[in-house]
């Protein structure tokens, strides 16, 4: 338990070196733009076919994979059914940005902080069964997230024209890397080494962005809002804890377990935050929903890791 911990911890730390980073004047607020570009388009894809390379989707893993698959989308449909509960608690947020908290309480960033982290913590086959759980996540995030953001407007988004955004560079990879997969294709070791390489700059590269991020935060701002901090709340304690309390007892196996139980844990999506400005909704709440339960991860997500590693390894 105590590796895990330890494990997580360091991985946090690279967020230190970000934000300071920016701090000290070696990394602008504008070089976000283009590390998140040379992660999601580069190093990030590299990452997931390289988790694919040598696996076989045999009777064990195809059963841990449509676990994953299944358990995602009920973890989508019950978050998002439980947010419309909670919303009825928060008076003080005018009703057209509703919808903005509802997604701040379901959406989850165990794509962009879950990969490296997950693979740090908990190795190669959670890392896996993580990229499968992506597939929902995308889903959710680029088609049902905008229709909840217009949650009682008069206006209501079109499903079909927000899936266009589920097919990006992480997406064509776990594609790729599943054809690949399936096709039990040996590729020659140089294009194996290349793609591994790339893949392990995806773990400090992706703390580095969070990081900066967290240092263009206005944390006063933050604090002031009580439904923004009853909404990060749900998303970083409520919404794990019952997720690990109802999978808990199911029949499926650990390995499932801890893939379900670590992704409800993380903070909320920053992909989120495009989809707002693309909706025209209030994308600074949502940047200040993205910020709070990333700073409030630093604290739950190595207890979660620690947890799962007692109960299931």
């Amino acid at each position: 338990m105590i590796t895990v911990f330890t494990r997580v911890l360091v991985i946090f730390a690279m967020i230190g070196v970000g934000f300071m980073a920016n701090k000290v004047g070696i990394l602008p607020l504008e070089s976000k733009k283009y590390l998140t570009d040379l992660l999601l388009s580069i190093s990030l894809p590299c990452m997931i076919i390289s988790s694919m390379l040598g696996k076989t989707l045999d009777g064990e893993t195809k059963k841990e994979t449509q676990l994953v698959l299944i358990g995602s989308l009920a973890f989508f449909i019950l978050a998002s059914i439980g947010a419309l509960f909670a919303l009825r608690l928060m008076k003080r947020t005018p009703v057209e940005d509703q919808g903005v908290l509802m997604v701040i309480m379901v959406a989850v960033n165990s794509g962009f902080m879950g990969f490296p982290i997950s693979k740090a913590a908990f190795g190669d086959h959670i890392f896996f069964l993580m990229v499968m759980q992506n597939i929902v996540l995308n889903f959710y995030m680029f088609g049902i997230a905008a229709i909840q953001m217009h949650y009682r407007d008069a206006e209501k988004k079109a499903f079909l024209g927000s899936l266009k955004a589920v097919i990006n560079p992480p997406v064509i990879a776990v594609i790729i890397g599943f054809a690949l997969m399936v096709a039990k294709v040996n590729l020659p070791s140089g294009v194996v080494d290349f793609v591994d390489m790339m893949g392990d700059a995806t773990i400090p590269l992706s703390m580095i962005v969070v990081g900066l991020q967290l240092a263009g935060s206005n944390f006063s701002k933050l604090l002031v809002n009580r439904d923004l901090i009853t909404s990060s709340l749900i998303n970083v304690l409520a919404v794990p804890i019952i997720t690990l309390t109802l999978i808990h007892f199911l029949p499926i196996p650990n390995t499932v377990k801890i893939t379900l139980a670590f992704a409800s844990a993380f903070p909320c999506a920053v992909a989120v935050v495009g989809v707002a400005i693309k909706e025209g909704k209030n994308s600074e709440l949502m940047a200040g929903g993205v910020a709070l339960t990333t700073i409030l991860s630093l604290f739950t997500l190595p207890v979660m890791a620690a947890i799962l590693q007692w109960l299931y390894l």
